[in-house]
């Protein structure tokens, strides 16, 4: 027996597709497993055991890792036998517990002290039934209870598998239903240092005893579900057969561990009573079978046998539950018989049968015919399956099907063809009941209900000899069907000609869906001065046609908008779009009368009527001008953040301004009755000389209504600037729509467009000292010019640049040249001031009252431009200067007063620049004019003060200091520039990146003179259109130097020095150098201007 025992080996997890005889064949092949002669090998399901002729070779054979069939097989020795366990077969249900420990202690009486012989213990009989000992081997598998869903297979393994729970190397988990689960361990050692220990997990305590598959099979089976359709019996209720322990060798001690009070079974036996209620469950996991039960009467005619018994269908199977277990057993045989004998046949059939027998109508008329079978089909993978209870019934079932189809054809004559193409008949053909249609070339093939045929036929019929008219709409953007009229011309005049079939229609309405979906689009936006001038002229207009022949498109203008402006004089359109003037004088400067006598209440109510039209006639929204910044090209002559004030004279001025979107304040709201009323009450209050209640309710009103109304012209004036600079915008952006059938087209157009602007593009300029100081009038004038033109016009000191097509900039320069002339005679406002003075006289009267310096400058203005007369508002009061008869006209007082021009003293006139006074920076507020008597004054006009910039020089002369050779680090040089960038360098010093403006010849830096005399050259200093230069007399870090060349971006390295150091300068000669160049910006400061003009002796 050992040497048997030696021998065997047990295989585990062998595949299903595996069979004995494979298994045979590798375990004989010594190179495969090692293996050798067998004397047997007896696969029971999953496993397999294995007798070798010896144990050496089921030593060797266990000594190696086995593949087979792409598999891993799992060897291990046999499990030795239990000899503590003897199982007990052939028992009868209704055996109590008593008789059969007195049974064991009989027959193990009758045995040797040593041994006893298992075939004699069965010749004994208990209860009348035979049974037999059989001996049990050691188990290798728990089986545990008590499980949470928590517990998943995967955290038993985990669990079972450590040292906290005695166990080894887990083999497998199966999970078995009811809170159980069986655990297989590779040892069965491993079993039992499981059992020695109590087990808690998560708050959980485990139940685990010992698995036999004898005992546990039902469980296993339950769980497992049943093959083939059989239900197998799961009850929770059963009472498993018991294993009473019967040790070895001594008969002593196994009367011991049998005896009533020391019973130590595998499982506690049950009470002697038999239970109540047994259940069985017959578990049917296919739909099909299920639905076959559920049509037959096998569970009513068992019920109807057995009415102590209730059999229903619940869940996926067929519970049975009585007061008789072996009943119960018999029942679900019955069950299981009636499952083993349902039967499946394949119908063959076409595929238009199949998508017939498919349809849910059809199913449901055909399953009403079945039932009595019971039968039932259903369609899987295009094959009609007949489910039966039995083969006579399939058979039958199949011949019903058969008797219950039709199928007919019609042929496909010419007048069907496009009927059939239809969407009409596709519509058709899906509200057909019970109908299933194919079409082909050649027929029309139908299957239906033998009972329906002549009425589907005759349906079809009717339908496909009926002529019907349609008519279909494809909706389209404009752009695509002018594509399509201007490239598909003869695919259009094709569908044209197609009229009457619907077949046909709807074939051209597809081919047309498709072509208008191939046809793509791009938007393409062009932002150039002048643009949508250009392309809407005949110039632009020939090139979009070349473009649209070239790349077979379409060009889509709809959102190209130009409208020229009206033919009038600049001059006289600008002061036309200048708003009303209103301006505050007191009443007693007034010719408006004096008011009525009234109360106080008469004058609130009087001032809420006037706020009142004000208010709902203007509803204002303010908004800030800013300048808008132009990307800049040169540093130097770039304009940078400008401000539109009027009083910052030699300021470069960008005439743009931004959307009015973009910047804005809350709207001021008005409460009439409070504002009245209490600025009234504050007026009449804070007034301490006596005067009559008419004054004092005159002058509240007035400064009610001055108060509470806002500044009209400022809002009106705004309105107005950005209504022009949104119409100026707009003539500079073009957005166009190409349509094209591929997508290189569009790009070809894109870059062809862009190329053919960009080569029309011209810039000229235009010099005038006038451009330095404008008014507002002037800026207006200038704006116009750019709407009137389609050009741009950026003001820089006493340049003006023109941007845009050739001929649009130079009739613009025509019309900026004669607004230049003809204004040049307006002065400032600050001038006017100073030399002018406006005063009207009251009637009887000649004493002269000043107008408000507002309305001097407004009234000169226009007598300047010779207005003959001009509308005006005066402490809200509407008035008329008539300039011929030097009168003012007030229109709600019907009176007029003598009005004169008036010069001031010629001391106070003389109040024009000199040429000594030009300067371009003084506005700027680091710039300090130098004392004609001190002694810089010999050398410089004006001294720059930069904080920034100085103290970022003195940085980098402290680094330069410490390491540089040459005693003298520091030098005064010059540089000489243009007026466009003379602020930028004192605001942002000397740029190196902006270098090549003028030369490059010793490297790619900023350039310095050691002598005035080459910075003061044209070459160096262009003048502007005064003739005046400007040269900057700067502090220079030479440091270190060395000869420069023109493609160095940087001071070059120096050759003897062990690390890598850069000189901090280059210059044209050692010896003696003319100039220096540097390479960072920090090394020089600005610190001096010297502005100066030619000059020439005769």
């Amino acid at each position: 027996m050992a040497d048997c025992q030696e021998c065997t080996l047990e295989v585990l997890d062998v595949p299903e597709d595996i069979d004995e005889d494979i298994l045979n064949l590798y375990f004989e092949n010594q190179r495969r497993s090692g293996g050798g002669s067998l004397v047997s090998l007896e696969k029971r399901g999953s496993q397999a055991f294995v007798v070798f002729a010896d144990p050496e070779t089921a030593l060797r054979v266990i000594s190696k890792s086995h593949i087979l069939c792409g598999k891993t097989l799992t060897l291990r020795r046999k499990p030795p036998e239990d000899s503590r366990k003897l199982l007990l077969r052939g028992l009868h249900p209704e055996t109590p517990m008593d008789y059969v420990e007195l049974y064991l202690e009989n027959i193990t009486r009758m045995a040797s002290e040593t041994d006893f012989k298992l075939d004699e213990v069965s010749k004994k009989h208990l209860n009348g039934v035979k049974v037999t000992l059989e001996r049990v081997e050691c188990t290798d598998s728990i089986l545990v209870s008590n499980i949470t869903p928590a517990l998943t297979e995967d955290v038993l393994e985990l669990y079972f598998g450590s040292s906290r729970s005695g166990g080894a190397d887990v083999v497998s988990v199966s999970m078995l239903g009811d809170g159980c689960a069986k655990v297989s361990f590779k040892d069965v050692k491993s079993v039992d240092s499981v059992l020695q220990k109590s087990h808690t997990f998560q708050n959980t305590d485990l139940v685990v005893e010992p698995y036999f598959h004898f005992l546990h099979a039902l469980v296993d089976q339950a769980s497992s579900g049943a093959h083939n359709g059989q239900g197998l019996l799961s009850d929770g209720n059963q009472t498993q057969p018991q294993i009473p322990d019967v040790s070895q060798p001594s008969v002593d001690s196994l009367l011991n561990q049998v005896s009533p009070s020391t019973n130590t079974s595998t499982v506690a036996a049950p009470e002697p009573t038999i239970p109540e209620q047994s259940h069985v469950f017959v578990s049917v996991t296919d739909a099909s079978r299920y639905q076959l039960i559920s049509l037959s009467k096998i569970t009513e005619d068992l019920k109807k046998a057995h009415p102590k018994f209730d059999i229903i269908l619940a869940g996926d199977g067929v519970q049975i539950k009585g007061p008789d277990q072996i009943e119960a057993e018999r029942l679900k045989n019955k069950v299981l018989e009636f499952l083993t004998g349902i039967v499946q046949d394949h119908m063959t059939n076409d595929p238009l049968r199949v998508e017939f027998l498919e349809r849910d109508d059809v199913k449901k008329r055909l399953e009403l015919s079945l039932k009595m079978l019971p039968s039932i089909y259903g369609v899987s993978n295009g094959t009609v399956i007949v489910t039966s209870s039995s083969r006579i019934a399939a058979k039958q079932a199949h011949d019903l099907i058969e008797s219950q189809i039709s199928q007919f054809t019609l042929p496909m004559v010419s007048e069907y063809e496009s009927m059939v193409l239809s969407e009409e008949w596709e519509n058709f053909r899906m509200s057909l009941d019970f109908c299933s249609v194919k079409v082909s070339d050649t027929v029309i093939t139908v299957v239906t209900l033998s009972e329906m045929e002549k009425d589907i036929q005759a349906k079809i019929v009717e339908f496909l000899n009926t002529p019907r008219q349609k008519e279909t709409i494809l909706s389209m953007e404009s752009g695509k069907l002018k594509f399509l009229h201007l490239h598909h011309q003869d695919l259009l005049a094709d569908m044209g000609e197609i009229q009457g079939e619907p077949g046909v229609c709807q074939l051209a309405a597809e081919i047309l869906t498709d072509v208008i979906g191939s046809v793509l689009t791009r938007k393409i936006v062009v932002k150039n001065p002048g643009i949508c001038r250009f392309l809407m002229d005949e110039e632009g207009s020939s090139l979009l046609a070349e473009m649209t022949a070239k790349f077979q498109v379409y060009i889509d203008m709809t959102k190209v908008h130009w409208e020229p402006l009206e033919d009038k004089d600049i001059l006289e359109l600008a002061w036309n779009m200048m708003p009303c003037q209103n301006f505050q004088r007191s009443s007693r400067q007034g010719v408006s009368g004096g008011l009525p006598n009234g109360s106080t209440s008469a004058h609130i109510e009087e001032a809420k009527k006037m706020l009142a039209v004000l208010g709902s006639d203007f509803n204002p929204q303010h908004s800030t001008l800013e300048s808008t910044n132009i990307d800049p090209v040169d540093l130097y002559s770039s304009l940078g953040h400008q401000s539109e004030s009027e009083d910052e004279d030699n300021q470069p001025q960008v005439l743009q301004v931004p959307d009015p979107q973009t910047s804005s304040l809350p709207a001021i709201t008005y409460s009439l009755d409070e504002d009245a009323s209490l600025l009234l009450a504050i007026q009449m209050s804070m007034e301490t000389n006596q005067k009559t209640d008419t004054e004092d309710i005159q002058m509240a009103l007035e400064l009610s209504k001055s108060m509470s109304i806002p500044n009209e012209n400022t809002l009106l004036e705004k309105g107005v600037e950005m209504s022009l600079e949104e119409s100026i915008k707009s003539c500079n952006t073009a957005e166009i729509v190409v349509y094209a059938n591929y997508s290189h087209d569009l790009a070809r157009v894109d870059i062809a467009l862009g190329k053919k602007v960009g080569l029309r593009r011209h810039e000229e300029k235009v010099e005038n000292r006038n451009l330095r100081k404008l008014s507002v009038y002037q800026k207006r004038c200038i704006k116009l010019i750019e709407r009137k033109h389609a050009v741009e016009i950026i003001i820089q000191g006493t340049t003006a640049t023109l941007n845009g097509f050739k001929d649009y900039v130079s009739a613009a320069i025509l019309d900026l040249e004669n607004i230049l002339r003809r204004t040049e005679h307006i002065m400032s406002d600050s001038e006017i001031l100073k030399s002018i003075e406006w005063v009207w006289f009251e009637p009887g009267s000649t004493t002269s009252i000043a107008y408000p310096p507002e309305a001097t400058v407004f009234i000169e203005n226009a007598w300047k431009l010779r207005q003959k007369k001009i509308d005006i508002l005066l402490n809200n009061q509407p008035c008329t200067v008539d300039f011929q008869k030097m009168e003012e006209h007030c229109s709600g007082a019907g009176k007029s007063v003598a009005i004169k021009r008036m010069m001031m003293n010629t001391e106070d006139l003389y109040t024009a620049d000199t040429d000594e006074d030009y300067s371009l920076l003084s506005c700027m507020p680091e710039v300090s004019a130098v004392n004609t008597d001190s002694e810089e004054f010999n050398n410089v006009v004006e001294k720059l003060n930069n904080k920034l910039l100085w103290n970022q020089y003195r940085l980098k002369k402290v680094s330069i200091e410490q390491s540089s050779t040459e005693p003298q680090v520091e030098r005064i040089l010059y540089h000489g520039t243009s007026e466009t960038s003379v602020k930028e360098i004192c605001i942002h010093g000397f740029n190196r990146s902006f270098c090549g403006k003028n030369a490059t010849v010793y490297g790619q830096g900023v350039y310095f003179a050691v002598n005035a005399c080459l910075s003061v050259l044209d070459t160096y200093s262009p003048p502007n259109a005064d003739g005046y230069k400007y040269i900057f007399v700067a502090k220079v870090l030479t440091g270190d130097f060395t000869v420069g060349r023109h493609e160095i971006r940087a001071a070059p390295l120096k050759e003897n020095s062990s690390i890598p150091v850069r000189y901090h300068s280059v210059t044209d000669q050692i010896s003696s150098p003319s100039l220096f160049v540097i390479f960072n910006d920090t090394q020089a400061y600005p610190e001096y201007l010297i502005t100066c003009k030619k000059t020439y002796k005769h």
